[in-house]
């Protein structure tokens, strides 16, 4: 470790939050990395020496023969490529601020729909040594088994984005689902005329997922039961999984039923934003979830009216460091949910989101 407090035990955490800066500009501070001004750097020295905080001379040696190896264990789609480059970048992010006191990552990706070979995987870094995991996974009912067991043998386990029923994992890592659901029936009032009428968009394969969508629906069909406008709610569009049947199935659904209102839960806002421009029907408002390259330009042009996004890369960070700061510290993790913040992305401030995407990718 990087730090010893000689008097009281007190994390860098601990300390960041009474000096009211980040974990990472404290770490970045103590180890003469980044440019910072005086006034925050002397605040900083001050506070550790008020403290007892002592640098480790030996911080970088230590960090050669102490490892703290966390498994990060999760599955791909070739289809929402935008999803797992945010992961990525908040799991860089945190090796590089924490790679000098012996971080390492060691990653492992299977296929969203082969479960199996995710337990393959837990197993393979189990007999290797690890003791410590974050895990995201797709079909929990298939993993939930093998998870369950990890837990009576003691492992850690951080659950990324998606909770899994039954089981008391170390934490849970995402945003709050229901929240996100509740917060689109606002949005939905706030920006959609009286007798408007609303198509909902799901995928297919989103169908039985009780978790995400699931619970996304569930605070959305809640929000409703307090909206005072007249809202025609039409039948939801359960849409192929497949892109290009998709494709063309949304773009049937539109020409036939006319929205006023499409709201989307699973990605399809760039077909979306396509066939209205195309169309000529860009007045018809659009919300969805997510940002990610290809729907920026329709945000800022404001076909696509607004957008609740999840900061993906700061929940993957996020599950880092509590996994480490309790690897180093002995410190378990307070909640059982830790929830990140969701935004509303409009055309007025897509430009600050689509520089902090940019920020966290390179």
């Amino acid at each position: 470790m990087s730090s010893t407090n000689l008097k009281k035990r007190m994390t860098m955490n601990q300390l960041a939050q009474e000096l009211n800066i980040s974990r990472t500009t404290l770490y970045n501070i103590m180890h003469g990395k980044g440019a910072f001004s005086a006034e925050t750097k002397e605040r900083v020295f001050q506070a550790l020496e008020e403290r007892n905080f002592r640098m480790n001379k030996n911080a970088r040696n230590l960090a050669k023969n102490q490892e703290y190896k966390i498994a990060f264990v999760g599955f791909y789609s070739t289809r929402f490529g935008y999803f797992f480059d945010e992961i990525e970048a908040g799991i860089d992010r945190a090796v590089q601020d924490f790679e000098d006191d012996g971080l390492q990552i060691v990653r492992a990706y299977s296929d969203r729909e082969k479960p199996e070979k995710q337990i393959e995987d837990l197993k393979r870094l189990e007999e290797i040594g690890i003791e410590n995991f974050i895990i995201f996974s797709y079909h929990y009912e298939n993993i939930y088994p093998y998870i369950k067991d990890m837990l009576t043998r003691g492992k850690k386990v951080i659950l990324f984005s998606r909770r899994i029923p039954n089981i008391k994992a170390t934490c849970t890592v995402g945003c709050n689902d229901y929240l996100s659901g509740k917060l689109m029936g606002e949005l939905l009032e706030k920006l959609s005329p009286a007798q408007s009428r609303v198509q909902l968009l799901i995928s297919e394969h989103n169908h039985q997922d009780k978790l995400v969508v699931g619970e996304r629906l569930e605070g959305f069909k809640e929000a409703l039961k307090s909206v005072k406008k007249e809202l025609e709610i039409l039948d939801y569009a359960w849409i192929s999984p497949v892109p290009e049947d998709e494709r063309n199935e949304i773009r049937t659904i539109l020409k036939e039923r006319k929205p006023d209102v499409i709201v989307d839960f699973v990605c399809n806002l760039g077909c979306v934003a396509e066939y209205l421009k195309e169309s000529g029907n860009e007045k018809t408002i659009v919300l969805g979830y997510d940002v990610y390259p290809e729907i920026v330009p329709y945000i800022k042009d404001s076909t696509i009216d607004a957008v609740i996004y999840q900061d993906l890369a700061s929940q993957s960070y996020k599950a880092i460091e509590l996994m480490f700061d309790y690897m180093c510290y002995g410190v378990r993790p307070k909640r059982e949910n830790y929830y990140l913040s969701l935004n509303v992305v409009f055309a007025t401030n897509c430009e600050y989101f689509e520089a902090e995407l940019s920020r966290k990718n390179t």
